[in-house]
């Protein structure tokens, strides 16, 4: 077992623009562009067409810039797809998002950088997303950096640093469920293990973790929901959560028995415990106590 498996958790997280695109969305636009002029034919005064051509523009301004960061963003998710396929695919994504943008701080290019980064070398993936001045993006891109930022904190130990990412995130700003889910477990955890551990739990009861849309979601949660169950007291749903998070991949309760990530004593001999159970920890114990014996 490996305590070295580091999270991809926004794989299909969207920034927001592509939600705000849809035909729904678009109709109801339509729709008040088209009861404004009817208020100005109606009023027939200039200076209320006047207004009226005014605020038209302004919406397909407004509309033009957001499909252009929309596209930007489908592009954007259409490679990190793609960089999937091997670690040579993944190294080709990096380069193409590095020459994309000229090395500019543009807060989409940066998280799908830090996404693939995170999966070799975190460190490399924080120093990338530390270095977007979240005073200068849109809010719903600062909580989505919070939240990948916060997550990789938390899988290096830095626990402070995360609650201090948790604190300033507003669920309201996340652009689709995936990215609220990631919002909620990185809160969670970092709440959870800084003493706001009922809140932690009463944030992370609302999801449902069969969800399919929250699949890609799924390990961040429950390690979140692990924290939240055993700092309220909560043994018995901490096994069960752990045995859920040990059937996705036994290598994730390495993060609970590493020295380095700062948790509990207690927790620690749970996640053993349970770890124990399973068949390759059965294996293994039974080859170190007869080395001896041949394997047929």
């Amino acid at each position: 077992m490996t305590d070295k498996k580091t999270p991809a958790p926004l794989d299909a997280a969207a920034l927001g623009p592509a939600q705000l695109l849809s035909r729904n969305s678009l109709l109801t636009i339509g729709g008040i562009i088209a009861a404004l002029w009817l208020i100005a034919a109606v009023s027939g005064h200039w200076i209320v067409t006047t207004i009226m051509a005014v605020l038209t523009l302004a919406i397909l301004g407004g509309l033009f810039w957001l499909y252009r960061l929309a596209r930007k963003q489908r592009d954007v998710m259409s490679l990190l797809q793609g960089a999937g396929a091997s670690p040579e695919a993944r190294a080709a994504a990096l380069l193409q998002l590095q020459a994309k943008d000229g090395g500019s701080k543009d807060v989409i290019h940066r998280i799908a950088r830090a996404q693939l980064e995170a999966q070799t070398d975190p460190d490399k993936a924080i120093l990338t997303l530390e270095g977007i001045d979240l005073k200068k993006v849109q809010a719903a891109a600062a909580d989505e950096v919070r939240a990948l930022l916060g997550q990789l904190y938390l899988w290096k130990g830095r626990v402070s640093e995360a609650r201090t990412l948790a604190d300033d995130i507003k669920l309201a700003n996340a652009g689709n469920s995936q990215s609220r889910a990631l919002m909620i477990a990185m809160q969670g955890e970092s709440w959870a293990r800084t003493g706001k551990h009922e809140a932690a739990l009463e944030l992370l009861s609302d999801l449902k973790l069969d969800d399919p849309e929250l699949a890609q979601i799924r390990v961040p949660l429950l390690m979140a929901r692990v924290f939240a169950t055993y700092a309220c007291g909560k043994r018995e749903k901490t096994r069960k959560d752990l045995s859920l998070l040990m059937k996705e991949d036994v290598n994730l309760l390495g993060r609970f028995v590493s020295p380095g990530q700062k948790v509990h004593p207690e927790l620690q001999k749970i996640a053993r415990e349970v770890l124990a159970a399973h068949p390759d920890m059965k294996r293994m114990q039974r080859q170190q106590q007869n080395p001896y014996r041949r394997v047929r």
